[in-house]
C-alpha cells in the first residue's frame, strides 16, 4: 500500500503548532517539505511565499487536522431525509457554539440508531479556532483543502476492513510507538475521543512503559464508560516491537488482540509519516479514495457541489424555452408576410393552421412557465427548517404549491421566561423572512398562541402556536 497513487493531489498535516506540505516523491511515496509554524502562516506579513514553491498551483485535496481540533455528538432525530438533518445539525451548532459562528460549516453526520432501536444522528464538527484562522488564509491563497479529516478516522477505515464487527459495541486501538502512544476509542463504529501518551524512556526493559501505558489505559476505559454509557468489549493493539501485547493483557486482566495483517502491511509500505508530536508514527491510507474514510467539507462548496446537476438542468429548460419562442417567431413571421394568396381556400386553411399552431405553442409556453414558477414543496419545507429556533418544533405542516401557494403550521414553542418567549418567537420571524419572501410584512401579532394550551415543562412553559403565509 502507497501513500500516494501516481496521480494523488497534495495534502497537508496539521501538528500541535505547525503545518506540514506533503506531495508525491520520485519514487511514488509521500514527501514531506519543510513545516511552516503557524505564527509564520497567520501572520499579517504571510503571502504566498510563505508556502513552498513545489506546493503553490497544485490542485488540493486532503488536509489532516489533530483530533482533539474535532468535536462529536449524538442528537436524538426521527426523520431519515438529509435535507431536515442538515437544517438540525446547523441549528444545534449554532445553539451550542454561538462563539464560534462558522462551526455550523464545517461538519458531517450520519444517521445512527442504537441497539435499544432509538434512532439519532452522529455528528462531527470542528471546533478549535486555529482551524478556521487557518482555512482563511488558505482560502485567499486558494489552497484551501476540500476534504478534512483525522488520524482517528483515517484508522477507521483500516480497523473496519480488518476487524470484523467493528461497528458493534465498544473498541479500543493502542497504537505504540517508541516514545509515546495513542489511544482511539469507537462506539458502535463511531469515533468518541483519543489519547496521546508519553512514555518513559526505554532502559533495557519495558517495565516502565507497560506500567504507564495500563495506568492510561484504564483511565480512558472509564472515560469511554462515562462518555458512552457502556463498557469497551475489545482492545486491539499494533506496537510495532515496541512492547508485547501479552504484556500488556496481563496488566489489564483482559484479552488485548492484535489486528490481523496490519503490524506487516503498513511496515512493507513504509508510510511513517516520522514527525514528533501529533503526527509520530502516522500511517496514512490511500488518500486518493476519499469514500474509505469518513471527513468533513466546508458545506457550502459541498452544496455548491450538488447543484451544479440542478444547473446543468436549468440551462437545458432554458434551452427549451429558447426554441419555444423561436418556434413561436418563426409562425408570426409567417403568418404575418406578405403572400397575395390569403384568399384562396387553400390561403385561408394554411392561415388557420397557423393561427392553431400559434395557439398551441403559447399554451404550452404558458403550461411550462407556471410550472417552472411554481413552488417547491421539498424547498419550503428546508427553509422552514433552518430557520426553527432551538425551542420551536413544528408538529403541523401543509404547503399548498396551488392555486394559492401558502404554508400553515402548528407547533409548540418553549420558554422559561414571558420575555424569552417573545425573544424565541421573533427570533422565528426572523429565520422565516431570511428565507421567505412572503414573510417580509410578518409580526408577533400574525402568530396565533393558545394560551389556553400551555402546560408547565422541564422548569419553563410549552405553548402551542399557529401561523399562515403566503409562497411568492
Amino acid at each position: 500500500m502507497r501513500l500516494f497513487k501516481k496521480h494523488s493531489t497534495p495534502i497537508t498535516l496539521i501538528g500541535h503548532d505547525e503545518i506540514y506540505f506533503v506531495l508525491q516523491g520520485g519514487s511514488g511515496e509521500g514527501q514531506i517539505l519543510d513545516p511552516l509554524s503557524f505564527d509564520r502562516l497567520l501572520s499579517d506579513e504571510a503571502d504566498l511565499s510563505a508556502i513552498p514553491k513545489t506546493f503553490q498551483h497544485q490542485a488540493h485535496s486532503v488536509m489532516v487536522v489533530p483530533d482533539y481540533w474535532l468535536g462529536n455528538d449524538r442528537f436524538p432525530f426521527q426523520s431519515r431525509k438529509r435535507s431536515l438533518a442538515e437544517a438540525f445539525v446547523e441549528r444545534k451548532l449554532r445553539a451550542d457554539f454561538p462563539d464560534i459562528p462558522d462551526v455550523k460549516d464545517f461538519y458531517e453526520y450520519v444517521f445512527h440508531q442504537t441497539s435499544e432501536g432509538e434512532t439519532a444522528v452522529f455528528a462531527y464538527f470542528l471546533r478549535e479556532p486555529t482551524f478556521f484562522q487557518l482555512y482563511d488564509q488558505l482560502v485567499r491563497w486558494n489552497l484551501h483543502p476540500r476534504r478534512i479529516t483525522t488520524p482517528a478516522f483515517l484508522w477507521a477505515s483500516q480497523l473496519k476492513e480488518r476487524i470484523p464487527d467493528f461497528v458493534k459495541g465498544g473498541n479500543a486501538f493502542v497504537h505504540v510507538l517508541a516514545k509515546e502512544c495513542f489511544l482511539y476509542f469507537f462506539f458502535e463504529g463511531h469515533f468518541l475521543f483519543s489519547r496521546q501518551i508519553t512514555l518513559p524512556e526505554f532502559e533495557g526493559d519495558t517495565t516502565d512503559q507497560i506500567e504507564t501505558l495500563t495506568y492510561e489505559t484504564n483511565q480512558s476505559l472509564y472515560l469511554f464508560s462515562q462518555k458512552a454509557k457502556a463498557e469497551v468489549d475489545r482492545i486491539f493493539m499494533a506496537s510495532f516491537g515496541h512492547v508485547e501485547t501479552g504484556d500488556l493483557a496481563e496488566k489489564l486482566g483482559r484479552e488485548v488482540q492484535e489486528v490481523p495483517g496490519l503490524e506487516e502491511e503498513l511496515t512493507k509500505a513504509s508510510t511513517t509519516i516520522g514527525q514528533p508530536g501529533l503526527l509520530s508514527g502516522l500511517y496514512l491510507p490511500d488518500l486518493s479514495q476519499s469514500h474509505k474514510f469518513t471527513s468533513i467539507s466546508y458545506k457550502p462548496m459541498e452544496r455548491e457541489q450538488e447543484w451544479k446537476p440542478v444547473q446543468k438542468m436549468g440551462i437545458a429548460v432554458g434551452f427549451v424555452l429558447l426554441l419555444l419562442l423561436a418556434g413561436e417567431g418563426v409562425l408570426l413571421w409567417q403568418w404575418s408576410r406578405p403572400v397575395g394568396t390569403e384568399t384562396t381556400s387553400g390561403g385561408r386553411a394554411r392561415a388557420r393552421e397557423a393561427v392553431e399552431a400559434l395557439r398551441q405553442y403559447n399554451e404550452a409556453l404558458d403550461l411550462f412557465l407556471k410550472e417552472t414558477q411554481r413552488p417547491s414543496a421539498g424547498k419550503t419545507i428546508i427553509h422552514l427548517a433552518r430557520s426553527l429556533p432551538e425551542d420551536v418544533w413544528i408538529k403541523e405542516l401543509v404547503v399548498e404549491t396551488e392555486p394559492t401557494p401558502g404554508v400553515s403550521l402548528a407547533g409548540t414553542v418553549r420558554a422559561e421566561q414571558p420575555t424569552q418567549f417573545r425573544e424565541t418567537l421573533s427570533e422565528f420571524l426572523d429565520g422565516l423572512k431570511d428565507h421567505f419572501q412572503g414573510t417580509r410584512s410578518l409580526g408577533l401579532q400574525d402568530i396565533d398562541v393558545d394560551a389556553d394550551n400551555c402546560k408547565a415543562l422541564d422548569g419553563g412553559r410549552s405553548c402551542v402556536i399557529a401561523l399562515e403565509f403566503g409562497l411568492p
